[in-house]
Protein backbone atom coordinates (compact mmCIF):
# COMPACT_ATOMS: atom_id res chain seq x y z
CA UNK A 1 0.00 0.00 0.00
CA UNK A 2 0.75 3.22 -0.68
CA UNK A 3 2.31 5.74 2.16
CA UNK A 4 0.49 9.05 3.34
CA UNK A 5 1.01 11.51 1.22
CA UNK A 6 3.74 13.99 2.94
CA UNK A 7 3.32 17.79 3.01
CA UNK A 8 5.97 19.62 2.05
CA UNK A 9 7.96 21.02 4.44
CA UNK A 10 8.01 24.81 5.40
CA UNK A 11 11.77 25.15 3.91
CA UNK A 12 10.24 24.00 0.63
CA UNK A 13 7.30 26.29 0.50
CA UNK A 14 9.34 28.91 1.30
CA UNK A 15 12.13 28.31 -1.51
CA UNK A 16 9.39 28.09 -3.54
CA UNK A 17 8.07 31.77 -2.72
CA UNK A 18 11.29 33.16 -3.64
CA UNK A 19 11.32 31.31 -6.88
CA UNK A 20 9.32 34.42 -7.83
CA UNK A 21 12.06 36.85 -6.31
CA UNK A 22 13.13 38.97 -9.67
CA UNK A 23 17.04 38.59 -9.41
CA UNK A 24 17.03 40.60 -12.88
CA UNK A 25 15.57 43.60 -10.97
CA UNK A 26 17.77 43.49 -8.37
CA UNK A 27 20.74 42.95 -10.41
CA UNK A 28 20.08 46.17 -12.50
CA UNK A 29 19.91 48.34 -9.16
CA UNK A 30 23.07 47.36 -7.91
CA UNK A 31 24.30 47.77 -11.32
CA UNK A 32 22.73 51.73 -11.19
CA UNK A 33 24.41 51.75 -7.27
CA UNK A 34 28.00 50.78 -8.30
CA UNK A 35 27.30 53.41 -10.74
CA UNK A 36 26.13 55.84 -8.28
CA UNK A 37 29.06 55.09 -6.31
CA UNK A 38 31.88 55.83 -8.90
CA UNK A 39 29.92 59.16 -9.82
CA UNK A 40 29.44 60.60 -6.05
CA UNK A 41 32.92 59.39 -4.80
CA UNK A 42 34.41 61.07 -8.14
CA UNK A 43 32.07 64.52 -7.93
CA UNK A 44 33.58 64.62 -4.18
CA UNK A 45 36.71 65.00 -4.97
CA UNK A 46 37.83 61.05 -5.28
CA UNK A 47 41.52 60.01 -4.36
CA UNK A 48 40.00 59.37 -1.04
CA UNK A 49 38.13 55.51 -0.04
CA UNK A 50 37.85 56.91 3.91
CA UNK A 51 34.29 57.40 5.20
CA UNK A 52 34.35 60.67 5.02
CA UNK A 53 34.23 60.66 1.11
CA UNK A 54 30.50 61.17 -0.31
CA UNK A 55 30.78 57.79 -2.70
CA UNK A 56 32.01 55.86 0.20
CA UNK A 57 29.41 56.68 2.12
CA UNK A 58 26.75 55.65 -0.56
CA UNK A 59 28.20 52.30 -1.43
CA UNK A 60 27.71 51.28 2.72
CA UNK A 61 24.55 52.89 2.85
CA UNK A 62 23.93 51.22 -0.12
CA UNK A 63 24.65 47.70 1.20
CA UNK A 64 22.70 48.39 4.45
CA UNK A 65 20.00 49.39 1.90
CA UNK A 66 20.16 45.90 -0.18
CA UNK A 67 19.64 43.75 3.36
CA UNK A 68 16.66 45.78 4.68
CA UNK A 69 15.29 45.60 1.07
CA UNK A 70 15.55 41.31 1.57
CA UNK A 71 13.82 42.03 4.98
CA UNK A 72 11.25 43.97 3.41
CA UNK A 73 10.70 41.32 0.85
CA UNK A 74 10.43 38.01 2.85
CA UNK A 75 7.86 40.64 4.91
CA UNK A 76 3.42 39.52 3.33
CA UNK A 77 3.06 43.43 1.96
CA UNK A 78 -0.51 42.79 2.83
CA UNK A 79 0.43 43.56 6.35
CA UNK A 80 1.03 46.56 5.34
CA UNK A 81 -2.32 47.47 5.22
CA UNK A 82 -3.18 47.06 8.56
CA UNK A 83 -0.48 49.67 9.60
CA UNK A 84 -0.84 51.51 6.71
CA UNK A 85 -2.08 54.92 8.74
CA UNK A 86 0.25 54.41 11.38
CA UNK A 87 2.86 54.61 8.78
CA UNK A 88 1.17 57.48 7.39
CA UNK A 89 0.53 59.70 10.50
CA UNK A 90 4.32 58.75 11.51
CA UNK A 91 5.09 60.10 7.96
CA UNK A 92 3.22 63.71 8.62
CA UNK A 93 4.47 63.67 12.02
CA UNK A 94 8.36 63.64 10.42
CA UNK A 95 7.35 66.46 7.96
CA UNK A 96 6.01 68.50 11.28
CA UNK A 97 8.90 67.77 13.56
CA UNK A 98 11.36 69.25 11.07
CA UNK A 99 9.55 72.29 10.52
CA UNK A 100 10.11 72.80 14.51
CA UNK A 101 13.35 74.56 15.00
CA UNK A 102 15.91 73.79 16.76
CA UNK A 103 14.64 69.93 15.84
CA UNK A 104 14.68 70.28 12.09
CA UNK A 105 18.04 71.48 10.21
CA UNK A 106 17.80 74.39 8.40
CA UNK A 107 20.30 74.59 5.01
CA UNK A 108 20.47 76.63 2.43
CA UNK A 109 17.54 78.75 3.85
CA UNK A 110 15.37 75.58 4.04
CA UNK A 111 14.23 73.45 6.99
CA UNK A 112 13.96 69.61 5.18
CA UNK A 113 16.49 67.79 7.33
CA UNK A 114 17.28 65.94 10.33
CA UNK A 115 20.87 66.07 11.53
CA UNK A 116 21.83 61.96 12.13
CA UNK A 117 24.94 62.25 14.79
CA UNK A 118 26.56 64.54 12.19
CA UNK A 119 27.29 61.37 9.89
CA UNK A 120 24.84 62.57 7.65
CA UNK A 121 21.04 63.69 7.12
CA UNK A 122 17.81 62.58 6.95
CA UNK A 123 15.46 64.15 4.33
CA UNK A 124 11.48 62.79 5.56
CA UNK A 125 9.84 64.02 2.71
CA UNK A 126 11.79 61.01 0.64
CA UNK A 127 10.06 58.62 3.19
CA UNK A 128 6.80 60.49 3.39
CA UNK A 129 6.53 59.32 -0.62
CA UNK A 130 6.08 56.06 0.48
CA UNK A 131 3.88 55.86 3.36
CA UNK A 132 1.65 58.37 1.36
CA UNK A 133 1.43 55.34 -1.19
CA UNK A 134 0.83 52.66 1.67
CA UNK A 135 -1.87 55.05 3.43
CA UNK A 136 -3.08 55.99 -0.22
CA UNK A 137 -3.18 52.17 -1.34
CA UNK A 138 -4.68 51.16 1.63
CA UNK A 139 -7.16 53.47 2.12
CA UNK A 140 -8.47 53.32 -1.97
CA UNK A 141 -8.10 49.04 -1.91
CA UNK A 142 -10.75 49.06 1.27
CA UNK A 143 -13.52 50.95 -0.99
CA UNK A 144 -13.89 47.85 -2.71
CA UNK A 145 -13.78 47.01 -6.55
CA UNK A 146 -15.01 50.42 -7.49
CA UNK A 147 -14.84 53.93 -5.93
CA UNK A 148 -18.11 54.97 -6.34
CA UNK A 149 -18.79 57.65 -4.27
CA UNK A 150 -17.27 61.49 -4.51
CA UNK A 151 -16.48 61.68 -0.67
CA UNK A 152 -14.32 59.06 -1.48
CA UNK A 153 -12.51 60.49 -4.06
CA UNK A 154 -12.46 63.46 -2.35
CA UNK A 155 -10.65 61.90 0.62
CA UNK A 156 -8.03 60.79 -2.07
CA UNK A 157 -6.92 64.10 -2.64
CA UNK A 158 -6.48 65.03 0.87
CA UNK A 159 -3.99 62.16 1.60
CA UNK A 160 -1.75 63.36 -0.69
CA UNK A 161 -2.53 67.06 -0.27
CA UNK A 162 -1.36 66.94 3.87
CA UNK A 163 2.22 66.34 3.20
CA UNK A 164 2.53 67.92 0.01
CA UNK A 165 1.79 71.29 2.13
CA UNK A 166 3.65 70.45 4.75
CA UNK A 167 7.07 70.54 2.14
CA UNK A 168 5.38 73.57 0.55
CA UNK A 169 6.45 74.83 4.05
CA UNK A 170 9.69 73.76 4.47
CA UNK A 171 9.71 75.18 1.65
CA UNK A 172 10.11 72.57 -1.22
CA UNK A 173 7.82 72.61 -3.84
CA UNK A 174 9.98 70.14 -6.26
CA UNK A 175 8.91 67.37 -4.12
CA UNK A 176 5.60 68.71 -3.00
CA UNK A 177 4.66 68.26 -6.44
CA UNK A 178 5.82 64.39 -6.57
CA UNK A 179 2.59 63.67 -4.30
CA UNK A 180 0.27 65.15 -7.05
CA UNK A 181 2.19 61.91 -9.36
CA UNK A 182 1.74 59.69 -6.77
CA UNK A 183 -2.13 60.57 -6.53
CA UNK A 184 -2.40 60.36 -10.26
CA UNK A 185 -0.67 57.45 -11.05
CA UNK A 186 -1.93 55.31 -8.21
CA UNK A 187 -5.61 57.03 -9.61
CA UNK A 188 -5.08 55.20 -13.22
CA UNK A 189 -5.49 52.09 -11.72
CA UNK A 190 -8.62 52.71 -9.67
CA UNK A 191 -11.96 51.82 -10.72
CA UNK A 192 -13.76 55.16 -10.03
CA UNK A 193 -16.40 57.00 -11.88
CA UNK A 194 -14.92 59.11 -15.22
CA UNK A 195 -16.41 61.99 -14.47
CA UNK A 196 -14.21 62.38 -11.21
CA UNK A 197 -11.03 62.33 -13.27
CA UNK A 198 -12.44 64.67 -15.89
CA UNK A 199 -13.37 67.23 -13.10
CA UNK A 200 -9.69 66.45 -11.64
CA UNK A 201 -8.04 67.08 -15.37
CA UNK A 202 -10.20 70.27 -15.32
CA UNK A 203 -9.45 71.69 -12.07
CA UNK A 204 -5.56 70.59 -12.59
CA UNK A 205 -3.69 73.27 -14.86
CA UNK A 206 -6.23 75.94 -12.89
CA UNK A 207 -4.82 74.72 -9.65
CA UNK A 208 -1.00 74.41 -11.37
CA UNK A 209 -2.46 78.93 -12.33
CA UNK A 210 -2.98 79.62 -9.67
CA UNK A 211 0.19 77.89 -8.05
CA UNK A 212 2.10 79.70 -10.27
CA UNK A 213 1.06 82.99 -9.25
CA UNK A 214 0.76 82.27 -5.34
CA UNK A 215 2.97 79.61 -4.56
CA UNK A 216 5.93 79.80 -6.60
CA UNK A 217 8.93 81.19 -5.03
CA UNK A 218 10.68 84.05 -7.63
CA UNK A 219 13.36 81.79 -8.17
CA UNK A 220 11.09 78.82 -9.43
CA UNK A 221 9.14 81.35 -11.61
CA UNK A 222 12.71 82.82 -12.99
CA UNK A 223 13.77 78.73 -13.65
CA UNK A 224 10.47 78.39 -15.87
CA UNK A 225 10.82 81.68 -17.84
CA UNK A 226 14.53 80.58 -18.51
CA UNK A 227 13.64 77.32 -19.84
CA UNK A 228 10.79 78.69 -21.94
CA UNK A 229 13.36 81.33 -23.07
CA UNK A 230 11.58 84.39 -22.02
CA UNK A 231 14.61 85.23 -19.47
CA UNK A 232 18.08 85.42 -20.26
CA UNK A 233 20.14 84.74 -17.62
CA UNK A 234 23.52 82.79 -18.48
CA UNK A 235 24.94 83.63 -15.40
CA UNK A 236 22.77 83.74 -13.11
CA UNK A 237 19.53 81.52 -12.85
CA UNK A 238 20.57 79.91 -16.08
CA UNK A 239 24.00 79.17 -15.07
CA UNK A 240 23.94 75.88 -13.45
CA UNK A 241 22.00 74.27 -16.23
CA UNK A 242 24.38 75.97 -18.69
CA UNK A 243 27.14 74.49 -17.22
CA UNK A 244 25.37 70.94 -16.92
CA UNK A 245 24.59 70.60 -20.68
CA UNK A 246 28.43 71.47 -21.48
CA UNK A 247 29.34 68.80 -18.92
CA UNK A 248 27.54 66.48 -21.06
CA UNK A 249 28.32 67.90 -24.48
CA UNK A 250 31.80 67.98 -24.21
CA UNK A 251 32.39 64.83 -22.80
CA UNK A 252 32.18 62.65 -26.39
CA UNK A 253 31.49 59.12 -26.77
CA UNK A 254 33.86 57.81 -24.03
CA UNK A 255 34.08 60.73 -21.56
CA UNK A 256 37.21 62.11 -19.58
CA UNK A 257 37.60 59.44 -16.76
CA UNK A 258 37.05 59.81 -12.96
CA UNK A 259 38.24 63.09 -13.06
CA UNK A 260 34.76 64.22 -15.16
CA UNK A 261 36.07 66.91 -17.12
CA UNK A 262 36.44 70.46 -17.07
CA UNK A 263 33.21 71.82 -15.60
CA UNK A 264 34.01 69.33 -12.56
CA UNK A 265 37.53 69.82 -12.25
CA UNK A 266 37.36 73.61 -12.05
CA UNK A 267 33.89 73.31 -9.49
CA UNK A 268 32.22 74.90 -12.54
CA UNK A 269 28.87 72.60 -11.91
CA UNK A 270 27.74 72.31 -8.49
CA UNK A 271 25.43 69.85 -6.51
CA UNK A 272 26.83 67.46 -9.13
CA UNK A 273 27.00 64.85 -6.55
CA UNK A 274 22.63 64.92 -6.19
CA UNK A 275 20.83 67.13 -8.55
CA UNK A 276 23.82 67.29 -11.62
CA UNK A 277 24.72 63.65 -10.89
CA UNK A 278 23.94 63.02 -14.19
CA UNK A 279 26.12 65.56 -15.94
CA UNK A 280 28.98 64.53 -13.73
CA UNK A 281 28.49 61.08 -14.73
CA UNK A 282 27.94 61.71 -18.31
CA UNK A 283 31.82 63.80 -18.46
CA UNK A 284 33.24 60.67 -16.46
CA UNK A 285 31.64 57.88 -18.80
CA UNK A 286 30.93 59.60 -22.33
CA UNK A 287 27.44 58.94 -24.47
CA UNK A 288 28.03 55.24 -24.11
CA UNK A 289 28.13 55.00 -20.50
CA UNK A 290 25.16 57.26 -20.22
CA UNK A 291 23.24 54.94 -22.83
CA UNK A 292 24.24 52.34 -20.61
CA UNK A 293 22.77 54.16 -17.45
CA UNK A 294 19.10 55.09 -19.42
CA UNK A 295 19.12 51.29 -20.55
CA UNK A 296 19.33 50.21 -16.97
CA UNK A 297 16.96 52.82 -15.87
CA UNK A 298 14.24 51.65 -18.39
CA UNK A 299 15.10 47.85 -17.63
CA UNK A 300 14.44 49.22 -13.71
CA UNK A 301 10.98 50.69 -15.34
CA UNK A 302 10.01 47.92 -17.47
CA UNK A 303 10.37 45.46 -13.93
CA UNK A 304 8.28 47.81 -11.90
CA UNK A 305 5.57 47.19 -14.70
CA UNK A 306 5.74 43.50 -14.22
CA UNK A 307 4.71 43.79 -10.87
CA UNK A 308 1.93 46.24 -11.57
CA UNK A 309 0.75 43.43 -14.00
CA UNK A 310 1.47 40.34 -12.00
CA UNK A 311 -0.42 42.04 -8.65
CA UNK A 312 -3.22 39.61 -7.77
CA UNK A 313 -5.50 42.45 -5.17
CA UNK A 314 -5.57 46.10 -5.50
CA UNK A 315 -3.57 46.68 -2.74
CA UNK A 316 -0.32 45.04 -4.34
CA UNK A 317 -1.46 46.76 -7.44
CA UNK A 318 -1.75 50.34 -6.38
CA UNK A 319 1.16 50.13 -4.21
CA UNK A 320 3.47 49.03 -7.30
CA UNK A 321 1.60 51.79 -9.82
CA UNK A 322 2.55 54.46 -6.83
CA UNK A 323 6.25 53.48 -6.73
CA UNK A 324 6.34 52.89 -10.47
CA UNK A 325 4.84 56.15 -10.88
CA UNK A 326 7.51 58.28 -8.71
CA UNK A 327 10.71 55.95 -10.15
CA UNK A 328 9.49 56.93 -13.50
CA UNK A 329 8.70 60.97 -12.98
CA UNK A 330 11.87 61.74 -10.98
CA UNK A 331 14.65 59.62 -13.42
CA UNK A 332 12.11 61.96 -16.41
CA UNK A 333 12.57 65.21 -14.45
CA UNK A 334 16.42 64.84 -13.27
CA UNK A 335 17.80 63.33 -16.84
CA UNK A 336 15.46 66.11 -18.48
CA UNK A 337 16.61 69.00 -16.68
CA UNK A 338 20.39 67.89 -17.01
CA UNK A 339 19.89 67.96 -20.37
CA UNK A 340 18.20 70.98 -20.65
CA UNK A 341 14.45 69.59 -21.67
CA UNK A 342 13.06 70.43 -18.30
CA UNK A 343 13.53 73.48 -16.04
CA UNK A 344 16.19 72.65 -12.86
CA UNK A 345 14.47 71.38 -9.65
CA UNK A 346 16.11 69.65 -7.10
CA UNK A 347 14.55 66.25 -7.92
CA UNK A 348 17.24 63.48 -6.87
CA UNK A 349 17.69 60.76 -9.81
CA UNK A 350 16.40 57.37 -7.86
CA UNK A 351 19.62 55.10 -7.02
CA UNK A 352 21.77 57.34 -8.54
CA UNK A 353 21.67 60.99 -6.46
CA UNK A 354 23.49 61.16 -3.52
CA UNK A 355 21.80 61.03 -0.27
CA UNK A 356 20.72 58.48 2.45
CA UNK A 357 17.12 59.27 2.38
CA UNK A 358 16.71 59.02 -1.77
CA UNK A 359 18.38 55.68 -1.52
CA UNK A 360 16.52 53.93 1.13
CA UNK A 361 13.25 54.79 0.27
CA UNK A 362 13.40 53.85 -3.23
CA UNK A 363 15.24 50.78 -2.15
CA UNK A 364 12.61 49.93 0.39
CA UNK A 365 10.00 50.66 -2.21
CA UNK A 366 11.85 47.87 -4.16
CA UNK A 367 11.84 45.79 -1.18
CA UNK A 368 7.55 46.09 -1.49
CA UNK A 369 7.92 45.69 -5.06
CA UNK A 370 9.44 41.78 -4.38
CA UNK A 371 7.38 41.58 -1.55
CA UNK A 372 4.54 41.76 -3.93
CA UNK A 373 6.02 39.21 -6.02
CA UNK A 374 7.25 36.61 -3.60
CA UNK A 375 3.41 36.55 -2.16
CA UNK A 376 1.69 36.94 -4.66
CA UNK A 377 0.50 33.28 -5.42
CA UNK A 378 -0.75 33.42 -2.06
CA UNK A 379 -3.69 34.64 -4.01
CA UNK A 380 -4.09 32.84 -7.04
CA UNK A 381 -4.58 28.98 -7.57
CA UNK A 382 -1.21 28.00 -7.89
CA UNK A 383 0.54 26.00 -5.31
CA UNK A 384 2.68 26.82 -2.98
Amino acid sequence: MRGPRSHPTTSRIHGRRWRDFDFFMLITTVVLMIFSAFAIWSADGGGSLSFENLGVRQAVFGVIGIVMLLVLASIDYRLFASVAWLLYGSGLAMLGLVLVPGVGTEIGGAQRWFDLFGITTVQPSEFAKLTTIIGLAAFISSRGPVMKEFSSFLLTIVIAAVPMLLIVAQPDLDSALIFGVIWLAMMLVTHTRRIYLVGAAIVGPIAVILAYALVLQPFHRERILQFLGLLEDPLGIGYQATQAQLSIGSAGWTGFGLAGGTQSVFNFLAVRESDFVFAHAAAMFGFIGMVALLLAIVILLWRCLCVVEMARDSFGQLLAAGITGILFVQAVVNIGMNVGLLPVAGIPLPFISQGLSSLWAFLFAEGILQSILVHHRKLGFQPE
